[in-house]
């Protein structure tokens, strides 16, 4: 039952979530994102840089046993995928931009990923890996859970526009709902794991996420609060699936995906309370403006 939630129906989930979003997308916002490349360069060079160099110093600092250093370093190696994708849209960021970062790390993810841990490994003066990552296998499946039902998405937005309209609200607050439903599954399929989680790996974790969400806030103040959301989500937010199917699948050492799961349900803390004051704005704008309205 837990292999076909996680081959079936976590996919067809997070495809779902990538249409509604694709609802509120138009060529025009891809257009104003190919208009500003420095914000994908940056984006990029936040996922790729900054966020390893993170991992590099959080090791360094709790002194980590060697399977748990190597688990994260892989993490770190995997920028996020579908779901920074949805956490950007309902927190309010830029989807557009979300989902071209996406795209870029998919294609590059073949070639970067076991460049990016074997420098992280070099810096620890650890034992570099054989690290061989397909192009298809790696990067397909991701473009086809986001970049097919994302076109889905905006065509029908073109094709029936009243439709999307009256039913945008309640298809976000669906996708909100899958969203949680995600969250409670991975956290109960893993439940006699998670006295685990207390531990230095917890730390390594949400000091990971954490930290590098407010440096990448930090560091990209010059640019708009939508480009500043998507950014801090798509630093923080790490492909933990990636990271899992590297460890256990290519390498053939499932201890090290051990990290990569605990990840995978603590990033889901500061994702949630982004979304929750994304929410709680947007009823409060909404409710202000009823009022207005009643009052003149």
């Amino acid at each position: 039952m837990q292999a076909m939630i996680s081959q079936w129906m976590l996919p067809v989930a997070l495809a779902g979530m990538m249409l509604v979003m694709g609802l509120s997308l138009t060529p025009a916002h891809f257009r104003r994102v190919l208009q500003r490349p420095s914000e994908v360069a940056f984006g990029l060079a936040l996922q790729w840089l900054l966020l390893p160099m993170l991992a590099v110093g959080w090791i360094l600092w709790l002194q980590l046993p060697p399977m748990l250093a190597t688990g994260l370093v892989i993490l770190a190696a995997c920028p996020g995928g579908a779901t920074s994708n949805i956490i950007s849209h309902l927190s309010g960021g830029d989807g557009a931009l979300s989902v071209t970062l996406t795209a870029v790390v998919s294609l590059l993810a073949p070639v970067l990923i076991p460049l990016s841990v074997n420098l992280q490994l070099s810096l620890l003066q650890a034992e570099p890996l054989a690290l061989q990552l397909p192009w298809l296998k790696t990067a397909l499946p991701l473009l086809l859970i986001t970049a097919l039902p994302l076109l889905l998405g905006m065509l029908l937005a073109h094709w029936q526009p009243r439709w999307v309209v009256r039913w945008r609200e309640a298809l976000n607050r669906l996708a909100f709902g899958l969203f949680m439903v995600l969250v409670v599954w991975m956290t109960a399929v893993n439940l006699e794991r998670l006295p685990q989680l207390w531990s230095a790996t917890t730390l390594a974790c949400l000091g990971l996420c954490v930290s590098a969400m407010l440096l990448t806030r930090l560091l990209s103040q010059p640019w708009s609060r939508q480009t500043r959301q998507t950014l801090v989500v798509e630093v923080g937010i790490q492909n933990a699936g990636t990271a899992m199917v590297i460890a256990a699948s290519i390498l053939g050492q499932p201890q090290l995906a051990l990290v990569a799961l605990f990840y995978g349900i603590l990033m889901n803390g500061p994702a949630l309370l982004l979304i929750a004051r994304q929410q709680w704005q947007q009823a409060r704008y909404t409710n202000g403006s009823t009022w207005s309205e009643k009052r003149f």
